[in-house]
């Protein structure tokens, strides 16, 4: 099946058609991983496993309706547009542990990239994640370091190699050099695209990029984390005058330890629902579609 991974999913549609079951595997598992990285940034594991599950079970009841290779990507992006607008489409963000952050809040993980990292790359990442701070903003800080929006795929590539090198995170997509194709990624994990019909394109495009894909899915609890204000910059808080200096000084032995100031600390606090692990989850969703092909 290794050789059918770079061939189109039109083609391996009319080659399924035509009686080859490895095609017909190999599609299965191409749906399958797609459904999953869309539901992973948009819902998270846990809220996008019912929609999931719910597209690809119409997906493997429809399939055989389907007779123009060149409906097939329209016509599975419409099943799963329809189960994400029911489950709510997008939630604003989230911090979910998983398989791929070996059970620790990716918060946790996060906190320390944020002081590894140039500060300009965190500020950078934490306003462009949330959809609440002005675009216009976002593209100002982005001219230092390159433009919008190649310098937010930069940062966020930079913080995956951080994250796989230092934070030990298995991921399997994190390239030396971004691709500038993938300018847009950024702007699709945030939820700022500049319309539905832009987003809705860029789904359908990662169909036939299963690498896009991959990287999408492993990135979604980091993505989400991102989105919920990980990397967001705290208010400091303003400063009280300085005194003014007494002519007389009161005697040393007076002082006290009552102004020594304590490290404030970040409470993270976990959203209480189950992990869904990425590659058990993956695997359980393409033999439920699987199942659909080999005994329909």
């Amino acid at each position: 099946m290794s050789d059918l991974n770079s061939v189109a999913p039109q083609q391996l549609f009319k080659q399924w058609r035509g009686g080859d079951a490895s095609s017909g595997q190999a599609m299965a598992q191409r749906f399958s991983d797609w459904y999953y990285a869309v539901t992973a940034c948009r819902l998270g594991d846990q809220h996008g496993r019912t929609p999931l599950q719910r597209a690809c079970t119409r997906f493997q009841q429809g399939i055989v309706s389907v007779s123009n290779p060149a409906d097939l990507a329209d016509w599975a992006h419409g099943i799963l547009s329809e189960e994400l607008r029911m489950a709510g489409g997008r939630i604003p963000g989230g911090d979910f542990a998983n398989q791929l952050t070996g059970g620790k809040l990716p918060s946790e993980i996060l906190g320390r990239a944020r002081q590894a990292m140039p500060a300009s790359q965190v500020r950078l990442l934490a306003h462009a994640y949330d959809a609440r701070y002005p675009y216009e903003r976002v593209a100002k800080e982005a001219e230092a370091l390159g433009g919008m929006p190649f310098a937010v795929l930069d940062a966020r590539y930079a913080l995956k190699r951080w994250l796989r090198t230092e934070g030990r995170v298995p991921f399997a997509e994190v390239p030396e050099k971004p691709n500038l194709d993938y300018a847009p990624l950024p702007l699709y994990e945030a939820g700022r695209m500049s319309n539905a019909n832009e987003e809705n394109g860029f789904e359908k495009w990662m169909l036939q990029n299963m690498p896009l894909c991959k990287d999408i899915a492993e990135f979604g609890v980091f993505a989400l984390s991102l989105r919920n204000g990980a990397f967001a910059m705290p208010v400091e808080p303003e400063r009280p005058p300085a005194p003014v200096q007494a002519a007389e000084p009161p005697p040393q032995e007076e002082e006290s330890d009552e102004t020594e100031q304590v490290a404030p600390r970040t409470n993270y606090v976990p959203w209480m629902i189950g992990a869904v692990g990425l590659f058990g989850l993956l695997a359980i969703v393409a033999a439920v579609v699987l199942y659909g092909f080999t005994h329909r």
